[in-house]
This record gives structure tokens, sequence and C-alpha cells, in this order.
């Protein structure tokens, strides 16, 4: 009878979108850090940076369901991100164009993606850009924003993200099919370079485009994941990662992973 109200209180249940997922909280080495890539392009006579952000594993089935709680904690670093996709384009039948001041997260929202991918700045959970990606935002994108006192209602049409430190994004395809799955991220290229390092073990999470030569960002994100294994109760952790560099960044650049202990919050 102890044992069962141990374990009652070991659990909870995080509810994304209808969504119940059996909140686990473990100290299993199964999420390792975070990794960034950096290539620096030049478009439209713009120069221009491009970041990719992915989760490294050690396990052959990990798969991604949710990144959340995107923080940092300087308002600026949310603001300033290019963005070439649907949401940029002024009317329904004007080009879309490269530009900071509208655009979308979607990944599905950029065109002609081989052309296009490598200019905008989108999140995801595991695909490239393109029509097929099942990412999407959270409800987290439409609620206040408490420190402005402002009720948010772009969802994730925006070019900048929420300053909120509660951000997040999901795939809604169900564990196992493949988009979140380590090993299942493709690694195209920008200019030759590929965006992931090692595709075997890195799960694709976003892309940011920033103006070259911009100030280092540090940012804050937590994950839930589990190895895709129908019943098997999801698992959580939490990370950082930095955009830029005072000096020149090396490829790549890596976060210590931490992981969330049974009774904190996700």
């Amino acid at each position: 009878m102890m044992a069962e109200k141990s374990a009652t209180r070991g659990a909870s249940v995080l509810c994304a979108l209808a969504v119940s997922f059996v909140v686990s909280f473990t100290s299993q080495a199964a999420f390792v850090d975070f990794v960034v890539t950096n290539i620096d392009i030049d478009h439209e006579g713009t120069p221009l940076t491009v970041y990719t952000v992915a989760a490294r594993f050690d396990g052959p089935q990990d798969v991604v369901l949710l990144a959340f709680g995107l923080s940092s904690e300087n308002p600026e670093n949310f603001k300033g991100f290019w963005h070439k996709d649907a949401a940029t384009a002024p009317t329904d039948d004007a080009p879309i164009v490269l530009t900071q001041s509208a655009g979308s997260w979607s990944p599905a929202l950029v065109l002609k993606p081989k052309l296009n991918r490598g200019f905008d700045s989108y999140l995801t959970i595991g695909g490239e850009a393109g029509a097929k990606n099942a990412t999407t935002a959270d409800p987290s994108w439409a609620k206040a924003d408490r420190k402005a006192g402002l009720v948010e209602s772009r969802g994730w049409s925006r070019a900048d993200l929420p300053p909120t430190g509660i951000t997040g994004w999901f795939l809604i395809s169900p564990p196992g099919t493949g988009a979140g799955r380590v090993g299942e991220s493709p690694n195209y290229d920008i200019s030759g370079k590929p965006t992931l390092l090692n595709p075997a073990t890195d799960v694709r999470l976003a892309q940011f485009v920033l103006s070259r030569g911009h100030a280092p960002r540090a940012f804050t994100l937590k994950l839930a994941w589990n190895d895709a294994t129908p019943g098997r109760m999801q698992s959580y952790a939490a990370g950082s990662f930095v955009l830029g560099a005072a000096a020149t960044q090396v490829l790549p650049q890596v976060s210590p992973a931490k992981s969330l202990t049974e009774g904190s919050t996700p």
C-alpha cells in the first residue's frame, strides 16, 4: 500500500493540446547536450549567420516529443531574426522576401525549401523545413506576457519570439513515426556545409538566422522524449545553448545537460 502511494506521488500528468503525457522525472543520461552549428552566408546583399540547434542523445531509439520553456535572461535575445517564408510576402500574390519584420516560426510555411530553407528561422522536432513537417506551436504562444501585461494573439506567425520563458513546440505525429527520432533528421547543406554535425545522434530542433557579427545570445530549453516504446513514460531534461560567441565560434558548440529531478516542474 505504501509503495503504491509512493509511486503515485512520483508521477504527474502534463496536458498539451489534449494530448496527455505521463511525466517521468529521471536522471538517466539519454539526453546528452545541445549542439549548435553555424554557417556564414550572404543573401540578397545581407551577411547572415545560420545556426542549427540540435539535441544530442546516446540512445538509438530516442524520440523527441516536445521542446518547451525557451528562455533567456536578456529580452533583446528574442528579437532580430531573419525570415524568408510564406508569411513574409506583403500580399498573397507577391514574392516572399528576406526580412526581420515579418515571418513565421512554422517550418511548413517555407516555400520552395531547397531554395529558401537556408535563409529562414523556424522551429521543428526533427524534420527539415517544408510542407510535410508536422511540428506545431504549443498553447504557450497565445498566453499572456505577464511582464508586459499583454495578451498575445499572433501564435507563431511573428518574426520575433515570445519573451515569456514558456514557449514550446511539439510533433503532431505520434512516437515511432520517425521525424523526432535519433538518426532521422535530414542533414541538408547550406553553402556546401552540413547543418548537423552528427545525424546519427542529433535531432534537429531549430534554425535561427541572424545578422552576422551579432552579440552572443544565451538560451535555456527543456525537452520531453522517450524511446518510442508503447506505454513508456516520458523523460525530461533541461540544457542551454549560445548563438554566437565573443570571438570565433568553434563547431560544434555544446552545453552540459541537466536532468530534471523528481518533484521538479518541467
